[in-house]
C-alpha cells in the first residue's frame, strides 16, 4: 500500500453541539436505519464535515422551522397527499 492509500480523511466538526440537550428518540426499522447510515457517510464525505445522526436531525429541523423553508412545505404537501 503506497502513502496515499494510508491517508485518513480528517473531519471537521458538525456546527452548533447541543449543549445540555433534552434527548428525542427517532426508531427506524433496520432497512430505514441502514439507508440513513449511507446517506450520512456521502453527507460526510461530501461536506467534509463529521455530521452524526443527531445533529443530521437537528439540523433538518432546524431548517423545517424557518418560515420560507422548503422542508416545511415539502412536509405539508406530504401531509395533505396522506390525508387525500
Amino acid at each position: 500500500m503506497g502513502p496515499a492509500s494510508r491517508r485518513t480523511t480528517r473531519l471537521r466538526a458538525a456546527p452548533r453541539k447541543a449543549e445540555g440537550a433534552i434527548p428525542l428518540t427517532v426508531r427506524f426499522d433496520p432497512s430505514e436505519s441502514l439507508e440513513i447510515d449511507r446517506w450520512i457517510l456521502g453527507l460526510r464525505t461530501q461536506t467534509g464535515i463529521g455530521w452524526d445522526k443527531a445533529e443530521v436531525v437537528r439540523e433538518l429541523l432546524r431548517m423545517a422551522g424557518t418560515p420560507d423553508s422548503i422542508l416545511r412545505d415539502a412536509l405539508t404537501a406530504r401531509a395533505r397527499r396522506a390525508d387525500a
